[in-house]
């Protein structure tokens, strides 16, 4: 199954512009006091990244699993047309995937948007790279 999708995507020639979004776990009080500073005074640290915060290494793990991650990377490479059309290219049940993908735009990770006349729901990518800071 991976290598069809890395054949596809080699085939297809995805292209898209970088964009980075850090994972930090931190307290929510930290995570406020940064965006607070972040308005005050924008750090170079994190210049052109979006920040995703976790209050702890349990919901982060959680959140980013292995089958989410391929989904991430299936949204962002093979641009799938709803959430149907995305489970039948990663090979695995709607309802599992229409799960992860509901959580995954719950915290940020992917868009939902509303495509066609049934307005199904269409996962766009929002980042091309996640980067984990401990």
């Amino acid at each position: 199954m991976k290598k069809d999708i890395i054949a596809m995507i080699r085939q297809e020639g995805f292209i898209m512009k970088a964009n980075k979004a850090v994972l930090i776990v931190e307290p929510t009080s930290k995570a406020m006091d940064r965006a607070f500073q972040a308005i005050k005074r924008p750090s170079k640290m994190y210049a052109g990244m979006t920040v995703l915060s976790f209050p702890d290494f349990e919901t982060l793990g959680r959140v980013i699993t292995g089958q989410r991650l391929e989904l991430l990377t299936a949204v962002r490479e093979l641009k799938p047309k709803s959430i149907q059309d995305l489970a039948r290219k990663v090979g695995r049940d709607f309802k599992n995937v229409y799960n992860d993908v509901k959580l995954l735009a719950q915290f940020g990770l992917i868009e939902l948007k509303e495509s066609g006349p049934r307005k199904s729901a269409l996962p766009v990518a929002k980042f091309t790279e996640l980067v984990l800071a401990a």
